[in-house]
């Protein structure tokens, strides 16, 4: 049966679209963080903070969503603590924020839990070899 990739890569969609759509909204904060050289240039300055953590949260997604990937792609067994922790995470985003975006992340948890249960687990020594031999493919 063919792997299917799709849970890390919708997630990682979804923090590009978290990082577009505060690009939009906080693009002034933003570009004052940038002018002001990025050292300590969000505290204590109005709209700083809060865009800040808006594109650090969508940074923050696609780096999760492209582990997940990965482990889609070696089909790694995920430790349950992922699929529970991301999916409790989700709810309370959507219980918090009902009009947010964070439903735009119930069917990559939902996903997370139902691959858990498909995914063969591989030994960590087959998993240093085929990183090793993805890494030289890359470098081809």
């Amino acid at each position: 049966m063919r792997n299917i990739r799709w849970v890390g890569r919708s997630i990682i969609a979804v923090g590009a679209l978290h990082c577009l759509v505060g690009a939009m909204i906080f693009t002034a904060p933003l570009i004052e963080i940038l002018n002001s050289g990025v050292w300590n240039s969000v505290d204590g300055y109005r709209g700083r903070p809060l865009a800040f953590w808006f594109e650090f949260v969508g940074l923050l997604t696609i780096v999760f969503g492209s582990a997940i990937d990965w482990m889609e792609k070696l089909q790694i067994a995920l430790p349950p603590m992922v699929g529970y922790g991301f999916s409790g995470l989700v709810l309370l985003a959507v219980i918090a924020m009902p009009v947010g975006g964070g439903w735009l992340l119930v069917p990559s948890a939902a996903g997370l839990l139902m691959k858990r249960q498909k995914i063969h687990s591989i030994p960590v020594n087959n998993v240093l070899h085929w990183t090793v031999r993805a890494a030289a493919e890359n470098e081809r």
